[in-house]
């Protein structure tokens, strides 16, 4: 039978728990001082939720007679909070060597944009190319401590490329063991040969009903609608 707790992480060096005084979160000069614990250990819920936190013996007496699913031995390791990516355009192919040699040569970001750099080399490639090479990004993202990555389209410029790049991050949704909030992006640059206009009315007349209907039929799950 499974525990009635999820997971132990005991015998920490040091746990880092960000705030002292049961703040909601720290601003400004405040998150230069977190609160770190020495020799400290942790109990997580079946809930996901962080049920205790506090110095090893502590921990051990008050939970001596619970059982846990998992209990990971932290000796002579630092246990801190996943970190949260926000702003990510990870669903993109092929390399920027040729766009930063032209803006070395003093090229703008329009410029690149109009070379057919950019958002534009993304839209030739496949969806099981573009997995393929998110999902290795993804997982260097985890390796290095994210925990939730916010992935936004906006690299497609066309409402099937914008539909294939948010059926990429709805696929990694399934399949990479990583927090993933999704944000449809498709107004993040003019398509070429439109006017402003003309694809902010493709945006609202083509764009958002198609997101709405497959919203609504569970086949993409976009948590945010962003502009840039």
């Amino acid at each position: 039978m499974p525990g009635k707790f999820r997971l132990l992480l005991q015998n920490a060096e040091q746990l880092v728990v960000v705030c002292q005084k049961q703040e909601e979160y720290l601003l400004k000069e405040g998150m230069q001082h977190l609160a770190i614990l020495e020799k400290a250990s942790m109990v997580v819920g079946k809930d996901g939720f962080i049920k205790a936190i506090g110095p090893t013996n502590f921990i051990h007496n008050q939970f001596c007679h619970e059982e846990f699913e998992t209990v990971i031995d932290c000796s002579g390791k630092c246990v801190l909070p996943g970190f949260v990516d926000a702003h990510t355009h990870p669903v993109w192919a092929g390399d920027g060597v040729h766009e930063f040699a032209m803006k070395l040569a003093g090229a703008t970001y329009m410029d690149v944009h109009q070379a057919g750099g950019g958002m534009n080399c993304t839209v030739q490639h496949t969806e099981e190319e573009l997995f393929d090479s998110f999902q290795q990004r993804l997982e260097r993202m985890r390796r290095a401590g994210t925990t939730l990555v916010e992935c936004k389209s906006g690299y497609g410029l066309k409402l099937e490329t914008e539909l294939k790049m948010l059926r990429v991050i709805e696929e990694a949704q399934r399949k990479v063991e990583i927090g993933i909030s999704c944000t449809y992006c498709g107004a993040h640059s003019v398509p070429k040969g439109k006017t402003a206009k003309e694809a902010a009315d493709d945006i609202i007349d083509l764009h958002l009903p198609a997101l709405k209907h497959l919203a609504i039929n569970g086949r993409i799950h976009v948590e945010n609608i962003g502009l840039l």
